[in-house]
């Protein structure tokens, strides 16, 4: 009793400072539950935002792998195309041809000449025996009558001796004069053979020219197709090359948005933590049918068939309007080349009053008889599915991707991926051939010399024709998608165009 008495004394007397302190270690203990409750909630929820963003960006780095992919299975298609109708090997082969037959034909026509030559030199040799000998005959019966005459002479001499009693005769040179006469003729004989052999040459020169040769104005011409066809189908392979990336890159981003926005709709009925940016979505938020999603994804059938003829056709014009007056055979330097380029890329991308174009026309259909006729071609007869099937329907994708298309930011994505491409090509065509090739340098500074100096300064000059094998062959480089379709894939404007289609979800939530 006395223990428990001084402890009921003791409370009695410390009662409010035993109650402050219970209070004090009640207060920190739920305190501390709840700093760690919301701790834990803060670590959660970051982990949560991290993974969301690790997934999110996962998704739209696959996303732009699909995109590449995607355009390497289209580029068969169009390079088919495109290399079938602007044929210039064939043309190549055509003067190949010919200048083998050429060749062969300048073979037998020497060896026409030499049978000519020999056959003139031959006739020339007979005629001249022939000569020879009448002139021999001639000779000894000339002689034979000089002898008579002389006798005779010699008779009346003596008679006029007898009569006169004088010597006045002397010899008769006149048989060594005809003789020198009939020698004299050769060299005239022989001028007239080489007169008639060269006229001969020139009656070949006149023979129509065998089957399978050109003739000159026939070559004129197929080096001006050549011309205007090399420059056509490489700044064609370009700009569709171009313009269909951005327009894969356009639909599967979109495509991706709705696909990983209906994913997180569907997640957000069993993870509490995991919300859309707006409250009160459905669960079927951004949900995109199958046949929806494949029919637009065959949007590409319009570049692919029928928009790069439209652009080839304003190719075309550019280049019958700029290159055309370039001459065949006239040189160029690397400042001409990068001038020709800046020309024909400024007469393909801006209109009349100097505005920029719109590439809606050659990327998407524009009219419903367009659009049917691109669903037709796809393969798509049955009608659009129901719209109670999909909360997403073809036509706003269609007008989502032409909203895109029309945007400034649009046209500086274009830029930045058309300079991208075209300093490639020009790097290919013009400067390896037209710049002076040297040596790289080492890190450290070196010193050069006035001649090297001068050398740097210098570039050199190249026939047109001659450049034209490698422009003619940069289509098929583009086609093949090697180093000029790898280069979209370093271009930040592209990336980042990409980025904002993909992560515009206000719309889609906003709708549920």
């Amino acid at each position: 009793m006395t223990i428990y008495t001084s402890v009921k004394d003791y409370v009695k007397r410390h009662r409010n400072g035993l109650l402050i302190s219970a209070t004090i270690a009640g207060g920190s203990y739920f305190a501390g539950k709840y700093a760690t409750s919301k701790i834990r909630s803060v670590q959660e929820k970051a982990t949560a935002d991290r993974l969301a963003k690790e997934n999110l960006k996962r998704r739209f780095q696959q996303n732009q792998n699909d995109c590449v992919f995607t355009v390497l299975s289209l580029l068969p298609t169009l390079g088919d195309q495109i290399l079938h109708q602007m044929n210039i090997e064939e043309g190549w082969a055509k003067l190949q041809e010919t200048r083998k037959l050429e060749k062969i034909e300048a073979k037998l026509r020497k060896e026409r000449e030499v049978a000519a030559l020999l056959k003139e030199e031959q006739d020339a040799l007979n005629q001249l025996q022939d000569t020879t000998s009448e002139s021999v005959v001639m000779v000894e019966h000339e002689s034979s009558d000089d002898k008579s005459e002389d006798k005779s002479e010699d008779k009346s001499e003596e008679d006029n001796k007898q009569e006169d009693g004088s010597d006045t005769s002397k010899p008769v040179e006149k048989p060594v004069e005809k003789h020198t006469e009939k020698h004299a003729e050769k060299p005239a004989e022989i001028e007239s053979s080489v007169g008639s052999l060269a006229t001969s040459f020139i009656v070949e020169e006149d023979i129509p020219l065998p089957a399978g040769i050109l003739s000159k104005k026939e070559k004129n011409l197929l080096w001006d197709e050549i011309k205007t066809m090399s420059f056509t189908r490489t700044f064609t392979s370009i700009y569709s090359v171009t313009l269909l990336t951005i327009l894969t890159h356009i639909q599967l981003n979109l495509l991706g948005r709705f696909t990983y926005i209906w994913s997180v709709s569907v997640l957000n009925k069993s993870e509490p933590t995991i919300r859309l940016q707006q409250e009160g979505a459905g669960p079927d938020i951004g949900f995109l049918d199958p046949q929806i999603e494949r029919m637009f994804l065959s949007v590409s059938w319009w570049i692919l068939h029928r928009g790069w003829k439209k652009l080839a056709a304003r190719v075309q014009e550019a280049v019958d309007e700029i290159v055309s007056s370039v001459p065949i055979k006239g040189f160029l330097n690397y400042q001409d080349a990068e001038r020709l380029i800046a020309n024909l890329r400024r007469r393909i991308e801006y209109d009349a009053d100097n505005k920029p174009i719109s590439y809606r026309s050659f990327m998407l259909p524009d009219t419903e008889e367009e659009e049917l006729e691109f669903i037709r071609g796809a393969g798509f007869d049955e009608e659009y599915p129901t719209e109670e099937t999909s909360t997403i329907s073809l036509r706003q994708l269609l007008d989502e991707t032409k909203d895109f298309i029309d945007s400034p930011d649009f046209s500086q994505v274009l830029s930045s991926c058309l300079d991208e491409v075209f300093a490639i090509f020009d790097h290919h065509a013009f400067a390896k051939t037209l710049l002076p090739s040297h040596e790289p340098m080492g890190s450290s500074i070196k010193e050069i010399s006035n001649a090297e100096a001068l050398d740097l300064e210098q570039e050199k000059k190249v026939i047109l024709a001659n450049l034209l094998p490698t422009i003619s062959r940069q289509a098929h480089l583009i086609i093949a998608g090697n180093e000029y379709l790898n280069a979209f894939a370093y271009i930040k404007e592209l990336q980042a165009f990409s980025a904002l289609i993909y992560t515009q979800y206000g719309d889609e939530t906003s709708k549920a």
